[in-house]
């Protein structure tokens, strides 16, 4: 049985996390998985790891500054002392790891190098002298990647060109998912309405991602701020948890008391079925992304999604429910658009489903894409 190491978990609910905890399903009984995190605290979904497929975790803590970059590659070099490996699968935003990945091959494992997005929040600077440095150290890391033995994947195009500036002899592997757990059902979508005191009728507007930076979310609110002002929507509901948490409170803070009563916050969530359920529209003006998992889920459920044109083309399930728009668009086009799929959500929840469930994302294909990636067989 290969023993296979898994690096880049971290303690938020991400795409890499769920990427992550899908591999283990498909590979459980099949392969012997381990874990590295380089926090100081539990990685994401650690007691379903643990408890449902025996996954083990190495807890190496490395410090997030200046010293922990230097520090770091000692650490890996210890570690790789004491640990084999056949196959390292290193998932990452951006070309950093590098040093990870030479210290996995020199112990003598296969490595694949996975890129999860198609830029990068850590390591930014802000002043255009320091912003310069920073292209150039980015420039350096790629260059010492691309210099590697490894394995190049990528969960889309545009991740393949961030991460190893083109696309040759890089995989695009799709995400899978289980969209049987993002079905849209119609008993949860009441009860979940209940509990926020929604009416059934009332238009819902969702968004569900890591609260970053990247997701835009001064975008969001005023996207949001409008359309319920107009009454396109009745209500707005945020799904997720991250950094900009405390800010994104305030800027609701500052909204109008009729506005901000009609805006639910509820944070990191498990059951995913619900939310989805429970809305009519999903919103997504990302500034970059790789390929959002929520973008494939609420597809799945019979969502409408307004997205930026950030979002990869590979993420489209059901052309019909895809509504790109440019960032640059004044928030009214952003709404007036939103305000022309009203009461298509029952129609759209089965046929959603089916274009999901038929896709390449399935479940099903993503079993037989990892395994082959692995080299792993099975009946």
């Amino acid at each position: 049985m290969l023993k296979i190491l898994i690096f880049g978990v971290t303690p938020a609910q991400g795409g890499i996390e769920t990427f992550v905890l899908n591999v283990c399903k498909v590979t459980q009984g099949l392969a012997e998985v381990h874990l590295f995190n380089f926090s100081d605290s539990e990685v994401a979904y650690q007691a379903t790891f643990q408890r449902e497929y025996g996954v083990n975790t190495f807890n190496v803590i490395t410090k997030r500054n200046t010293i922990g970059h230097i520090t770091r590659k000692l650490q890996y070099k210890k570690f790789f002392k004491h640990h084999k490996f056949d196959i390292v699968h290193i998932n990452a935003n951006s070309p950093s790891n590098y040093d990870f990945a030479q210290e996995a091959l020199k112990s003598g494992a296969k490595v694949i190098y996975h890129s999860h997005n198609d830029s990068s929040e850590s390591f930014v600077f802000k002043s255009d002298k320091l912003k310069a440095i920073q292209k150039l150290i980015r420039k350096y890391q790629r260059f010492r990647l691309n210099r590697l033995p490894i394995k190049k994947v990528a969960v889309s195009t545009n991740a393949s060109k961030w991460m190893f500036s083109s696309e040759r002899e890089v995989r695009i592997i799709p995400n899978g998912v289980d969209f049987l757990k993002f079905k849209f059902s119609k008993i949860k979508r009441e009860k979940t309405r209940k509990i926020l005191n929604i009416g059934q009728s009332d238009t819902v507007l969702l968004t569900a991602s890591r609260l970053t930076k990247q997701k835009n979310f001064t975008k969001v609110l005023s996207i949001v701020s409008l359309a319920l002002k107009k009454g396109s929507i009745d209500h707005f509901v945020l799904i997720g948890d991250g950094d900009q948490m405390q800010n994104i409170r305030q800027s609701i803070n500052n909204l109008s008391l009729n506005i901000r009563d009609k805006i639910h916050v509820m944070g990191a969530q498990d059951d995913m079925q619900s939310w989805y359920s429970l809305a009519d529209f999903l919103l997504m003006p990302s500034l970059y992304e790789g390929l959002p998992y929520s973008i494939l889920e609420a597809q799945s459920n019979g969502l409408e999604c307004f997205v930026s044109t950030a979002i990869p083309n590979q993420a489209v399930l059901s052309e019909n429910l895809i509504h790109f728009h440019k960032n640059s668009e004044s928030d009214l086009e952003w709404v007036n658009d939103i305000e022309k799929y009203q009461n298509q959500r029952i129609l759209n929840a089965e046929t959603g489903y089916i274009n999901a469930f038929q896709s390449k994302y399935s479940l099903n294909n993503f079993k037989g894409i990892i395994c082959d990636l692995y080299g792993i067989r099975y009946k």
